[in-house]
């Protein structure tokens, strides 16, 4: 085997594991897509414990209420 047919193996081996990245990703995303407002009350629960009595959380950017 030659380096070039050596480097372009790795490359398509490369291509081979993203595109079933890619696809396990949609995946996930479509299964967890119908609970998204679930998902979201779990992650925002401890924060909204943390708001005095009455308050709400504003989020003005999509990671702000958590970071």
């Amino acid at each position: 085997m030659t380096p070039t047919e050596n480097f372009i193996s790795h490359l398509i081996e490369l291509r081979t594991r993203l595109m079933r990245i890619v696809i396990g990703l949609v995946l996930v995303f479509l299964c967890i897509f119908p609970f998204a407002n679930d998902v979201y009350a779990l992650l925002a629960a401890p924060l909204l414990g943390q708001l005095p009595l009455g308050g709400q959380m504003i989020a003005t950017g999509v990671t702000t209420p958590f970071f």
